[in-house]
């Protein structure tokens, strides 16, 4: 196992970044539509708040760096 930080560019600020995942990462898509549009709202902010503390761009675009576990198996 090998640990690493993942470099996370995208050339669209914060709010667009948090629908883009809403929209396109089919676990975020599935919770979102189970909400309602009062839930949907609370969360679109709890996610806008939290990607924008910790965008380390300051031009416009998002920056994130994600921590990942690379888990390498072998058959015996």
């Amino acid at each position: 196992m090998t640990r690493g930080i993942y470099p996370f560019r995208f050339p669209f600020g914060v709010p667009e970044f948090v629908e883009f995942g809403l929209r396109y990462n089919p676990l975020s898509h599935r919770a979102f539509a189970a909400l309602d549009e009062a839930r949907q709202a609370a969360l679109r902010r709890d996610l806008e708040e939290v990607h924008s503390k910790h965008n380390r761009a300051s031009d416009g675009t998002s920056a994130f760096e994600e921590d990942y576990l690379q888990v390498i198996a072998t058959r015996a």
